[in-house]
């Protein structure tokens, strides 16, 4: 019997060992769930602290986005009101036009109407003139020829003062011709303004409308860059130029040089004939000067010592003038330098001031 309940003690030690060795393994699987799920909570919440900066930074760029619109807006409001008050002002200056028009259309009238009157007149006063000429060569007596002579001047004297009055209408005529001429070239020059503000109007507003709607279409240049490369390249235009004139002047230089090269003669006649007649002097660079100079079969006089000091000093003077040209250049390369630093340093600042906002 002790055995027996021996054994079942072992047994029972053996089982109960072994359910502890699984409630053991439960708690190191829970254990190990619940650190997992502590990490997944870590993990979570510093999500969580992302996504509460991320969309901070959101806001901050929606209310900076939103106030750039009101102040586009604004200016669109702005620029709306001009173009109404501009169309109504060139809309009052065309109506005031088209009656200025109507009324130097109805004086025209008026002066075709009194110029066919006076042409009628003119014909009749011609008629008359033609009658009494007439009379006047079938009359035999003296006193009809007076008394027609007479009316002959009256008539003339009027027809002087009708033709007077018809060309003084006629002068103004032209005149006010003249005058619809001009008021219709400032009518166009006035029409064809306000449509180039019109169609300046509708680009600016299309331009507007794609910067706010972020269109691919809208202007996507860089307005410093287009700036720094045209300063660089006035630069460069400028530096250019004032080689070419150099090079010009260095040209018309060595043109006058190699034409009018100074020969001296020997002034007195050597009796050794290998030194013969003084050749002539025309150097140009200094290995020229160094070999004259150091020759003993040439004499030179005060004239030669003039040439080689003049080629001497428009050698210095070029040499400047190149120094010059390349101090210039190295100025302006200077500046394109700088102007590149400054905008590549613009551009680490705007990445580094958008960085935060990409999503991590």
């Amino acid at each position: 019997m002790d055995f027996a309940s021996s054994k079942v003690s072992l047994k029972d030690y053996r089982d109960l060992q072994e359910k502890v060795h699984q409630l053991q393994s439960k708690v190191d699987s829970k254990t190990e769930t619940i650190v997992r799920l502590g990490k997944d909570l870590e993990t979570l919440q510093d999500e969580n602290r992302m996504i509460k900066a991320r969309s901070l930074t959101l806001e901050r760029n929606l209310e900076r986005v939103e106030m750039e619109v009101h102040k586009y807006a604004a200016n669109e409001i702005d620029i709306k009101t001009s173009f109404k008050l501009e169309k109504q002002k060139l809309m009052d200056e065309i109506e005031t036009l088209r009656k200025d028009l109507s009324a130097a259309q109805t004086e025209n009238a008026e002066l075709k109407a009194e110029k066919i009157d006076l042409q009628k007149d003119c014909k009749l006063f011609r008629q008359r003139i033609a009658k009494f000429e007439i009379a006047n060569l079938e009359s035999p007596c003296t006193s009809k020829e007076d008394t027609s002579s007479l009316r002959g001047k009256s008539s003339e004297d009027t027809g002087a003062d009708g033709l007077g009055k018809y060309e003084k209408l006629y002068k103004e005529f032209k005149q006010i011709e003249t005058d619809l001429h001009t008021v219709l070239g400032i009518k166009e020059e006035l029409v064809m303004e306000r449509d180039a503000l019109v169609k300046k109007v509708e680009r600016l507003s299309t331009e507007m409308s794609f910067l706010l709607n972020g269109d691919p279409r809208r202007v996507a240049e860089d307005l410093d860059t287009l700036v720094a490369e045209n300063r660089f390249l006035k630069a460069r235009l400028d530096s250019a130029n004032e080689e070419s004139e150099t090079m010009k002047a260095t040209l018309s230089k060595y043109r006058a040089m190699t034409e009018s090269r100074p020969s001296t003669a020997n002034p007195t006649v050597s009796q050794d004939s290998s030194l013969g007649e003084k050749s002539s002097v025309a150097v140009v660079n200094m290995k020229q000067i160094r070999e004259l100079l150091s020759s003993h079969a040439i004499k030179l006089d005060d004239n030669d010592y003039k040439a080689i000091t003049a080629i001497l000093l428009d050698l210095c003077n070029d040499k400047q003038m190149a120094l010059t040209h390349l101090r210039r250049a190295n100025k302006v390369l200077g500046n394109r330098v700088n102007e590149v630093e400054s905008h590549l340093a613009v551009l680490e600042a705007k990445s580094r001031s958008t960085s935060p906002n990409k999503p991590s």
